[in-house]
């Protein structure tokens, strides 16, 4: 899934190159940037867009869907990878038709089911597992 987005930044600020790094860190990511120089460019921008901080990030499509900042960004780029990552779990040969379910219980540890899925039938097939706990504890 390859993205290339346009930022909006300004010199010397933390969160534009923040978020420059963050696309930077994908491998089949990119971005071009508009550095807003000068008071004209960020009043123009603020004009435009409506935006009063930055950095502003867009995909850079035809429409230029817009992304938000960097915390929109990085959600953005969360939900890009657990996609990734779901996709590549189904294409592994992980099995169709199974629901895998991890829950906590508190102090009891953490169990991990596993249910088939009958269609026609009301029915389910569970497969119980008991996890070694790994919390580390102070000494």
């Amino acid at each position: 899934m390859a993205f290339k987005f346009i930022i909006y930044t300004v010199p010397d600020c933390p969160d534009c190159n923040k978020a420059k790094e963050l696309i930077e860190s994908q491998e089949d990511m990119g971005y071009g940037e508009c550095s807003l120089e000068t008071q004209e460019q960020i009043d123009e921008f603020h004009r435009r867009y409506g935006h009063t901080t930055v950095p502003q990030v867009y995909l850079a499509t035809k429409k230029q869907e817009y992304i938000g900042n960097y915390e929109d960004l990085e959600k953005f780029m969360l939900e890009a990878i657990d996609s990734r990552r779901r996709q590549t779990m189904m294409g592994s040969g992980f099995p169709i038709g199974k629901t895998v379910t991890v829950r906590e219980h508190g102090n009891r540890g953490i169990s991990v089911t596993e249910e088939d899925r009958i269609e026609g039938y009301n029915v389910k097939v569970n497969r119980k597992e008991k996890m070694k706990d790994i919390t580390p504890y102070d000494t």
